[in-house]
């Protein structure tokens, strides 16, 4: 060999961008280059004598691929992980004599930490991505940014205001109030107030998932945590919102024994996957949702007394409809609005109808009146929405049987012939007498003296002119 040449052999493998090693037929070190040095942090003076095995024994590395190379003569790779917990790939290559002998081991070392990290983190968007689609497909998952449901009246600018103050905090916050008063809507648009909004919002309905499924759902499992688990284990719903928001939809009825598992999680901010052991920390800010008196809940036994007093700390109570009669005019108006121009059917509501809408309770409250505002678009026979059209309850009905049958905003004049007019009384007519008979068209007939086929003609010339009776 050209002494020039190993007179800068040094030098040269310094300049490689892997690490070297080279060892002799006993693993002895005899050579180090500035990488190596650099991605292990020991001196060249330090490694070379030393023997790779005994390096092992003693902990510093925990694999070494030199005296397995030694062994089989031949290409040996393999991953170190060193005390800081760096990770470097190992590629460890024979040198053999003139006799086929082997007499040195040359072993190249690349740090692959920053790799297994992307890999780590890619793996772990990819599980939230496919939490992400499951959830959407099964209809979990909702919109952040669709806070159309909530609409505010002056006198519930307090309420939001309140909101919006616990919003920018990390607090829990518990949401109470009757059924379909809208607690899914207001966690939507607490979540957009507050500093994730740009961030994911899950909602688990804790009484809807099964509850054989519900810890693994909740907390996610590891693979081959139960027969039936994904071999490469999945991702749990807490999980999936890191960063952003999971909502707990009728926490009321999350299981005791996951209770206590949801108040690690609050305390601790750490879940732990079926199936292992580690916890891992997870940033998600909770808040909850319940129509249960959750205070008799933990009379009963039924709640956890430490989980409630968790939760308790932020608290907004959702007033139903009847105690804010002035968001009803508005919100009848924009779901009226929205339905007529999703059906393409425009359509007024009388002064009257108005009117028995503030009247009526709405023990559904919002989520019943936007299904009103939707049925009615859809099977009003008029272009206009007037009492006898409505079915609220018999305080309310009294009150619209004496509405003035003359009343002009009864009907619509505007581009109808009397024909037209006409028809458009003889179906409201007729679907009054079949309502009032609950669908009975023999006792509807009765109702109105007249013959059960003379009826039915009637219903199909309505129908052909496009009015729709039943």
């Amino acid at each position: 060999m050209d002494p020039f040449f190993v007179k800068y052999i040094e030098q040269v493998f310094d300049s490689f961008q892997d690490g070297i090693w080279i060892s002799d037929w006993n693993s002895r070190c005899l050579f180090v280059n500035k990488k190596y040095e650099e991605l292990s942090g020991f001196s060249k003076e330090w490694m070379i004598g030393r023997k790779a095995t005994s390096i092992v024994a003693e902990g510093i590395f925990d694999v070494a691929v030199n005296p397995e190379v030694i062994k089989k003569g031949e290409h040996v790779s393999g991953v170190q992980t060193l005390a800081s917990g760096k990770l470097l790939s190992l590629d460890g290559y024979p040198i053999f004599d003139s006799g086929g002998n082997v007499v040195m081991c040359i072993t190249f070392i690349r740090d692959i930490s920053t790799i297994t990290q992307l890999e780590d983190k890619l793996s772990h968007q990819k599980d939230i991505l496919n939490t992400l689609i499951r959830l959407n497909n099964s209809a979990g998952l909702r919109s952040a940014g669709d806070d159309s449901d909530f609409i505010a009246s002056p006198a519930m600018e307090a309420f939001i205001q309140k909101a919006r103050m616990m919003a920018r905090t990390d607090v829990p916050i518990l949401l109470l109030g009757e059924t379909g008063v809208g607690k899914d809507v207001m966690a939507k648009r607490i979540h957009s107030m507050s500093p994730r909004a740009d961030q994911p919002f899950i909602k688990v309905d804790c009484g809807s998932i099964s509850s054989t499924l519900i810890e693994s759902e909740l907390f996610g499992y590891v693979g081959g945590a139960f027969s039936g688990a994904n071999r490469g284990g999945r991702i749990g719903l807490i999980e999936a919102a890191a960063g952003g928001t999971v909502f707990f939809d009728e926490i009321g009825e999350l299981p005791l024994a996951l209770q206590t598992r949801l108040l690690r999680f609050l305390q601790e901010g750490v879940v732990v996957r079926v199936g292992a052991n580690t916890p891992k920390k997870v940033d998600a800010r909770v808040v909850a949702a319940t129509n249960k008196d959750l205070e008799k809940a933990v009379a009963s036994g039924e709640f956890r007394s430490d989980l409630y007093y968790r939760l308790k700390i932020a608290v907004l109570n959702i007033p139903p409809l009847r105690e804010r009669r002035e968001d009803i005019p508005l919100m009848a108006k924009f779901f009226f609005e929205h339905f007529s121009k999703r059906y393409n059917r425009p359509m007024k509501i009388s002064e009257k109808a108005r009117e028995a809408f503030i009247k009526y309770d709405w023990p559904g409250n919002v989520r019943e009146l936007k299904n009103m505002m939707q049925e009615l678009v859809v099977t009003c026979p008029e272009d206009i929405v007037l009492p006898e059209h409505l079915s609220l309850g018999k305080a309310v009905a009294n009150t619209v049987q004496a509405k003035p049958a003359s009343s002009q905003d009864e009907f619509s004049f505007e581009g109808k012939d009397y024909h037209e007019i006409m028809r458009s009384m003889e179906c409201r007519m007729l679907k009054s007498a079949i309502a009032r008979c609950s669908g009975n068209m023999a006792a509807a007939s009765r109702l109105l003296k007249m013959d059960r086929s003379t009826m039915f003609r009637k219903i199909r010339e309505l129908e052909k002119h496009g009015f729709k009776v039943v």
